[in-house]
């Protein structure tokens, strides 16, 4: 029996939420449903792209690494946007690698149909090319973030980035896996944490943590936060807020 054929409504990343239905139904036969793994890596820097994802329960982790091997969060992404903005941009140098921060699904397109798309569908490039301007302005405030906040102020832009795309107040994430993302030492990050837990906005155990307090994270986190989510709403508002729910 072959399966129902879904609509924009039914898609749960906001940019192919975003598309109209005229669109949608043009580029729906080449999206793929796909289960994507803790760690799995979707691209690195010098190998040919080959797809996008367009995430809709998974959260992947744009990582740049230095030449010792160690490497920090350059930009998240979720069901808010996509991966793989070299794929139609060409050979920009955002990040080395791209790997799944945490588990989920999303729909992946082949780059030749990616390239298809841009040529004959303007809306799909649009809506494609805006996320790219936001994508690089998040990348351009990490910079920012993490070299001038502490580390508490970055664990909760970083709590709340993740909270947003997920849509869950838990987060199943070991201060080891953060404090890699982070770039930071994992004792800084369970210091920051035990304090954020004292002022009652978190509550953690081994592997899992709980926001308590939306509020109190925005007054700890430093103002990156809320500068890239307000350049990403002034960028795409008029085509995902009504569709965020």
């Amino acid at each position: 029996m072959p399966t129902a054929k879904k609509t924009p409504s039914q898609i749960q990343n906001l940019l192919l939420a975003a598309l109209p239905e005229k669109i949608f139904d043009k580029i729906e036969p080449s999206l793929k449903l796909v289960d994507l793994k803790l760690d799995e890596v979707l691209w690195e820097m010098n190998e040919k792209r080959k797809h996008i994802y367009f995430p809709t329960s998974a959260m992947i982790c744009l990582l740049y690494e230095t030449e010792d091997g160690e490497s920090i969060e350059v930009g998240m992404t979720g069901r808010q946007g996509l991966v793989g903005v070299v794929t139609f941009i060409g050979d920009a140098r955002m990040a080395k690698r791209a790997v799944v921060m945490n588990p989920g699904q999303a729909y992946v397109m082949q780059a030749k149909d990616v390239e298809q798309y841009f040529e004959e569908i303007s809306g799909f490039q649009e809506i494609c090319m805006l996320y790219t301007q936001t994508l690089l302005a998040q990348i351009s405030q990490n910079v920012i973030c993490n070299r001038l906040h502490s580390i508490e102020q970055q664990l909760c832009r970083f709590l709340l980035i993740i909270s947003d795309n997920l849509q869950t107040t838990t987060i199943h994430m070991t201060h080891s896996r953060i404090s890699s993302v982070l770039g930071v030492r994992r004792e800084s990050v369970s210091a920051a944490a035990a304090q954020l837990q004292d002022n009652g906005f978190i509550k953690y155990t081994r592997g899992k943590i709980e926001l308590l307090d939306r509020k109190g994270l925005l007054g700890a986190a430093c103002e990156c936060y809320e500068v890239v989510k307000d350049q990403y709403e002034r960028i795409l508002g008029k085509y995902i807020s009504q569709h965020d729910s």
